[in-house]
């Protein structure tokens, strides 16, 4: 095949091979060079070019070759990180805060964005801190929280640095009435998936 190859690239460039003379371009067909020295030179451009070739073709084996390695060890990472998010024990806590005004949903939205920033990096056990706003009411917020388990919620989390600085000021509206809070808890089943 190798061989084919190389005498089909030959016969191409050769015969497109343009040499000006004259004025004029005349095509050389075939080995009909009149120099030996064009032709040694075109020679050594075209077993240039094949070892350019071969070396790209190395180097596109080799990052076809790495990158899926590199992505059958993140998917088998993330496999088991996934299947330890997906256990039985796993715990979900679902918050809806209603507020009064946009003024104190802003406020809690900016003190509640500390607490999730020291969680991301001190709280490996809460897989899931999300806050969205409701579409049908814009002064609603919901938190979805995920634990590892409901014990490290209960033991941890909420004796965390920053959410013991947050949750005064969440409940002092809510005890002025400038917000109320809802919730639910399940115990995951370990059916299904999370990413």
């Amino acid at each position: 095949k190798r061989e084919i190859f190389i005498t089909s690239l030959h016969n191409l460039c050769m015969s497109s091979y343009k040499t000006k003379q004259l004025g004029t371009y005349s095509t050389y067909n075939s080995i009909t060079m009149k120099s030996s020295k064009k032709y040694t030179t075109l020679l050594f451009g075209i077993v240039l070019g094949i070892g350019f070739q071969h070396v790209a073709l190395k180097f596109k084996r080799f990052l076809s070759t790495s990158s899926s390695s590199s992505s059958s060890s993140t998917i088998s990472s993330e496999d088991s990180i996934n299947s330890s998010k997906n256990n039985s024990s796993t715990w979900t806590l679902i918050v809806t805060l209603t507020f009064q005004s946009k003024q104190d949903m802003e406020h809690i939205i900016q003190d509640w964005d500390v607490v999730s920033r020291h969680c991301e990096k001190h709280e490996p056990f809460l897989y899931h801190y999300k806050l969205g706003q409701s579409d049908s009411n814009p002064l609603m917020l919901h938190i979805v929280e995920r634990y590892e388990s409901k014990e490290k919620h209960l033991a941890l989390h909420k004796h965390g640095e920053e959410f013991l600085k947050f949750r005064p000021k969440l409940k002092a509206l809510q005890d002025s009435g400038r917000v109320t809070v809802e919730g639910f808890s399940f115990q995951e089943l370990g059916y299904g998936f999370a990413r």
